[in-house]
C-alpha cells in the first residue's frame, strides 16, 4: 500500500473537553485505501517537524482525525479554521490484521487511543466487535459522536469519574466479553493488563503503540519501540514496522 501526499481542506473541526478536537478533512483527489491503525503524517503551520495522527475514518475523498492538543505542535494545527489547508503523508505504517476466521473481537480503547479502532469494526461487519471504551469523564467520550456504537455490536463506555457507563477501567469488562482477539490502544497500564489478559488466557492481541516520530518513514530511529521476537530483544521503528504489534512482544 502506497503512501500518497494529499492536500486536504478542513471541511470541520469542533472542539470538546480535555483539550479533544475532531478535525474532518476533504480532499478534490481519491485518497488511498486506509486501514485500521495506520496514519498520517501531517504539515503543521510553523513547524519544520510534521506530526503523525493515527486515522479516526476514511472514505474516497476524505479523512478524519481525532487529535489530542498535547503540545506546541498539535496547538497550532488545530488553532486551524474551517477552510484551512495543508498536505499529508498518508497512510503511512502498517495497521492492525485482520484474522476473518475469529469472530469474537474487543476493542479496547482508552482515550484518543479509541481512535485507531473505530475502522476495524466499520470496515470488518462480520466480525461481531465489542468495543470497551475508557474516558475520564463523559465529556471526553463526547468526541466520538456515536460512531462506535453505529459499527459494533455491542459498546460498554467506562469512566473515571462514574459520570458515564462503568465506573471503573475498560480492562474490568474483558473477563465477561471472553474475547478471542484483543486489538488495543491505549495508555502503558491499559496495555499492560490486557497484556496480561491475553498470556494468561491465550489470547490473541495486537497493539497499536504512541510513539513520538521524527521522519515518520523509518530513517531517524527516533520511535523505536523495544519488542522481544524470537527469544531476543530488539529494537523496532513503530512508523514502519508498526505502529501496531503482536502484544506479547511488546516491552512495556
Amino acid at each position: 500500500m502506497k503512501a500518497v501526499k494529499a492536500e486536504l481542506t478542513i471541511k470541520n473541526i469542533e472542539s470538546y473537553g480535555h483539550k479533544l478536537y475532531r478535525v474532518e478533512c476533504e480532499s478534490e483527489e481519491i485518497l488511498p485505501h486506509m486501514a485500521a491503525g495506520q496514519f498520517a503524517h501531517i504539515k503543521v503551520p510553523n513547524r519544520d517537524l510534521r506530526r503523525p495522527i493515527c486515522i479516526y475514518d476514511s472514505e474516497e475523498h476524505g479523512v478524519s482525525f481525532i487529535i489530542a492538543e498535547v503540545g506546541a505542535g498539535t496547538a497550532a494545527f488545530t488553532a486551524q479554521k474551517k477552510g484551512a489547508r495543508f498536505d499529508a503523508l498518508l497512510p503511512l505504517g502498517n495497521g492492525f490484521p485482520v484474522l476473518p476466521d475469529r469472530t469474537n473481537i474487543a476493542l479496547l480503547g482508552g482515550g484518543t487511543g479509541c481512535a485507531p479502532l473505530l475502522k476495524i469494526a466499520k470496515d470488518n461487519p462480520s466480525l461481531n466487535c465489542t468495543a470497551l471504551l475508557g474516558f475520564p469523564d463523559a465529556s471526553a467520550r463526547a468526541v466520538y459522536k456515536d460512531d462506535f456504537d453505529k459499527y459494533c455490536k455491542k459498546v460498554c463506555y467506562c469512566t473515571d469519574d462514574g459520570s458515564l457507563g462503568y465506573h471503573g477501567y475498560p480492562t474490568e469488562l474483558l473477563t465477561e466479553i471472553a474475547p478471542e482477539v484483543i486489538y488495543v490502544c491505549g495508555a502503558p497500564g491499559l496495555m499492560r493488563t490486557a497484556q496480561k489478559f491475553c498470556k494468561d488466557r491465550g489470547v490473541i492481541g495486537f497493539a497499536s503503540t504512541e510513539q513520538r516520530m521524527g521522519c515518520g518513514v523509518g530513517a531517524c530511529l527516533v520511535c523505536s519501540v523495544k519488542i522481544v521476537r524470537d527469544g531476543k530483544e530488539r529494537l523496532l521503528r513503530a512508523c514502519a514496522d508498526g505502529p501496531v504489534f503482536p502484544i506479547e512482544e511488546i516491552v512495556l
